[in-house]
């Protein structure tokens, strides 16, 4: 009887070890999880902050850039003499010092590096300044009533389109983009709400991994953008020739943005707006205006674009693409800015104000 007893002591006092052994378990796997989610919380706390920042320093981006389009020349500034009136083309107008300061850097990066010492972080902004006014303007090209293009089919529009749709199709090696683009606004009967709508449309999702512009970082630019081709910021059907866009400059054969020729650009402009004027006549003034600029004569661009070239230059809407950067978090930002001009005294000053942001 004493021995069967101890069996029975023995037998159901092993549980005790099972049972501590199952919570030292159960604990090691509690302590595991929460350390395991510990570890992940401090990279992803910091990648929440740095995107934060990025956002912020994206948005300040954006100042910047509309810093530079408001800066203007004071009286006191301007140096030149004017011997008479017939000088007054070439004195320092408050046009040819926007063009002085935004042809060597239109549609390329320009970068500025922040420090923790001076701005109070570390950090980098990219910036790239593009005029809408040098893209096409789909609602001001499409008579949507009528459901086509306007102007002469000869001359007008619609043989534009045709010449630019072929140019399209040859470097993206796309279907005929034409043929589509009628039937897109026969089937419409408002305007565009903005230019990407284009890519609802199959023959257009070619530009699906190219729809805002992207300035080249290393080799020469080569892609063409939907956002910069076509717009609806303008108030023009016209096209201003000083600020192509870089892909509509691709499309008429005109020199694209190369990396890092700000330089080189800037001590190109004097040559190039000496014999600046606001008003011109493209067939008579190209040669002596923009054959310095662009090294290509008024003939070789696509037939009849002659005829959509603004002759007084007033450039209001532009597009302002950003990239700021904190530790390796990058943020994207596109802005559509209006430039309003307006007299403080006897200076010329320019308002400018955000129509639209896109996240990108």
């Amino acid at each position: 009887m004493k021995q069967i007893k101890k069996n029975y002591v023995s037998a159901h006092s092993g549980y005790i070890m099972i049972f501590t052994l199952l919570i030292i378990a159960a604990a090691m796997t509690v302590v595991t999880y929460v350390g395991h989610r510990g570890s992940f919380y401090v990279p992803f706390s910091s990648m929440s902050l740095a995107r934060e920042k990025a956002k912020e320093i994206a948005l300040g981006g954006i100042q910047v850039g509309m810093a530079q389009l408001a800066k203007t020349v004071k009286p006191e500034e301007n140096k030149e003499n004017k011997k008479d009136a017939s000088d007054k083309q070439e004195s320092n107008t408050p046009e040819k010092d926007f063009l002085k300061r935004i042809l060597p850097v239109l549609n390329r990066w320009q970068h500025f590096d922040l420090k923790e010492e001076i701005d109070g972080i570390d950090a980098q902004i990219s910036i790239c300044i593009m005029c809408e006014d040098g893209k096409i303007n789909l609602n001001r090209i499409i008579d949507f009533e009528k459901g086509a293009f306007r102007g002469d089919d000869k001359s007008g529009w619609k043989a534009i389109m045709q010449e630019i749709c072929k140019l399209i199709n040859q470097t993206h090696k796309g279907t005929d983009l034409f043929v589509a683009f009628e039937k897109i606004i026969k089937e419409m009967k408002y305007p565009f709400n903005d230019a990407t709508e284009l890519i609802t449309h199959k023959e257009f999702q070619q530009f699906n991994d190219t729809l805002f512009y992207r300035p080249p970082t290393s080799d020469k630019q080569t892609s063409l953008y939907l956002t910069d081709i076509f717009t609806i910021w303008s108030r023009s059907d016209k096209l201003e020739p000083w600020l192509f866009s870089d892909s509509i400059n691709g499309l008429f054969g005109l020199p694209r943005v190369e990396v890092d020729d700000i330089k080189k650009r800037k001590d190109q402009i004097e040559a190039w707006i000496k014999n600046f004027k606001i008003r011109a006549n493209w067939q008579q003034d190209w040669q002596t205006l923009l054959m310095p600029v662009y090294g290509k004569e008024l003939r070789t661009l696509p037939k009849n674009i002659d005829s959509v070239l603004k002759p007084t230059f007033a450039p209001q809407y532009f597009s302002i693409l950003v990239d700021g950067k904190v530790d390796d978090v990058t943020q994207r930002v596109y802005a559509i800015v209006e430039r309003t001009k307006h007299s403080q005294g006897n200076t010329v000053e320019y308002d400018i104000k955000i129509i639209k942001l896109y996240w990108l």
